[in-house]
């Protein structure tokens, strides 16, 4: 005794695989929904009988099919699409395993699926991982559907909808748009398809913002594109593979790192400007707290950078710091970047005032360049010097960028310049900071123009 579980494809003879043919026309029994044997009836061999049922007995069929098996007997049931996608493969097999019958030949033939017909008619959609989910929660929790409906979004997968939509469940798309909207662009391309490979065929492309779910119902299938995904005339593509945007030189590794920072950033208050130095700052440390920690007073990197493009001058609290601003920018405006760390003046200041090097060092760049920009990512005493100095009135910084790390004088030295009125200033929070972060501060508002561009 032999039972096959066969899948008829979406409707058209075309989509009828030939090895479905032979199981249809060796079958004696044949049983499937009363509406799918227009597709198949004149396949099948004389005095076949043909047993149909409503849609929503699909487990009646099941136990039918495997109670029908008798020796020498080839039942058939049938779906549309494939048998094995959302149809009755499954449930034949379940009911036979638990029945223990071990005497019936199983076998299932394979199909055209509707999420591939759909693609055929689109074009090109499926070209990199995809997946399908049915929305149908007769016989899956919705908890559990919307998991993996939140998986689907946040892995970026084409995602092909069956069961979107019908009077009943009329919810669970909409529900689905906003989870995706969460995660994906509204620009995002989706194409409704309604009776796919059918004589009613209609194909509607539309995007995930604008996507009309009282436009769908039982007989569509909806596919979702990834981020990826684009139209070309009435067709979806979405390239095989990231390869070919994977980003290979400096600069477009560079980029794709920026790209990837600010879909992270959670601070809508920033401006452009401080995002932008929030993301360099990320960027150099891979610490994404540094946005959390982000300081500056309104407009500073505005007001740098149109310092630094009239050619000023910044003055560092250490090497390190110095050595971190791109040579690139300080070129193409003629900035000149200074430490007075190495000064021959320095050792006999610190030891006469009892001071640290770094504080000498700034002591003598304030009296040789009091207007300056002044960049401190080590030594919090160097930042205290400017406050000090400042007022007393013996300088006045175009600017501050205060991220000395540590521990000791580290916060109340960044404490004292946020709540000193008249520099503009910014400052990183807390005990972290570092050189590299102070030097990423001056890199934003060297390209804080362009990057808004």
């Amino acid at each position: 005794m032999r039972l096959s579980v066969i899948g008829i494809g979406p409707g058209d003879a075309g989509y009828l695989l030939p090895i479905a043919r032979e199981a249809l026309a060796d079958a004696d029994i044949i049983i499937g929904y009363h509406y799918y044997f227009r597709f198949v009836e004149h396949l099948l061999k004389p005095g076949a009988q043909c047993i149909g049922k409503e849609l929503s007995e699909e487990e009646a069929r099941a136990v039918l099919a495997v109670e029908s098996c008798a020796a020498g007997k080839h039942v058939a049931v049938i779906s549309s699409g494939d048998a094995g996608v959302y149809a009755m493969a499954s449930l034949v097999y379940e009911y036979a395993s638990k029945q223990n019958r071990q005497d019936i030949a199983l076998c299932s033939i394979p199909g055209i699926s509707a999420f591939q017909a759909a693609a055929a008619r689109l074009g090109a959609p499926i070209g990199h991982d995809f997946c399908t989910i049915s929305l149908s929660d007769l016989m899956t929790a919705w908890t559990t559907i919307e998991k993996r409906i939140h998986a689907a979004a946040i892995g970026d997968f084409v995602t092909s909808l069956y069961n979107p939509r019908s009077k009943q469940r009329h919810w669970q798309l909409a529900r689905l748009k906003e989870i995706f909207l969460q995660h994906r662009s509204p620009e995002t391309p989706v194409a409704i398809v309604r009776q796919v490979a059918r004589p009613e065929e209609h194909i509607q492309l539309t995007t995930l913002g604008e996507l009309d779910v009282t436009l769908v119902d039982m007989f569509c299938l909806v596919m979702i594109g990834n981020s990826q995904t684009y139209r070309f005339q009435h067709f979806l593509v979405t390239p095989r593979g990231y390869l070919s945007r994977k980003p290979h030189t400096g600069e477009e590794i560079q980029q794709e790192s920026f790209r990837q920072i600010r879909l992270q950033l959670k601070r809508d208050e920033l401006s452009p400007a401080d995002q932008w130095a929030v993301i360099r700052c990320i960027h150099s440390t891979a610490d994404v707290e540094y946005e959390q920690l982000y300081y500056a007073t309104e407009n500073a990197l505005e007001q740098w950078h149109a310092y630094l493009a009239g050619g000023g001058t910044v003055i560092t609290d250490v090497t390190m710091v110095q050595s971190g601003i791109t040579k690139a920018f300080t070129n193409k405006y003629g900035v000149a970047v200074k430490c007075y760390l190495n000064d021959e003046r320095v050792p006999a200041l610190a030891a006469a005032e009892n001071i640290t090097r770094s504080q000498a060092g700034i002591r003598l760049a304030l009296q040789e360049h009091p207007d300056a920009l002044y960049v401190i990512g080590n030594a919090p005493t160097a930042l205290l010097e400017i406050c000090d100095q400042y007022q007393q009135g013996n300088c006045h910084p175009v600017g501050v960028v205060a991220a000395p790390v540590g521990f000791v004088n580290v916060l109340e030295s960044k404490f004292k310049i946020k709540y000193l009125p008249g520099i503009p200033a910014v400052i990183i929070e807390g005990r972290k900071g570092g050189s590299n972060v102070a030097a990423a501060i001056v890199n934003a508002a060297f390209t804080v123009l362009e990057q808004a561009q």
